[in-house]
């Protein structure tokens, strides 16, 4: 049962990530806000339908500030 707790965690952080970002217009401005949530690029992925390389990238273009 214990794995089944962990599971319904886990996409209870990924719907929060989702609702948390839903209004945004960018993937950019999305990466922006997960990343100040803590979540890692597997997870943003996931949220914004992209892949890990994708946000890595634009982690790194919010970063500079471009």
């Amino acid at each position: 049962m214990k794995g089944n707790d962990k599971s319904a965690q886990v996409d209870l952080a990924l719907v929060l990530g989702y609702l948390a970002t839903k209004d945004l217009a960018t993937t950019e401005k999305k990466v922006a806000v997960l990343a100040q949530l803590g979540y890692c690029n597997k997870d943003m992925a996931k949220i914004c339908g992209t892949t890990d390389k994708v946000i890595a990238t634009l982690k790194s273009k919010v970063k500079k500030g471009a």
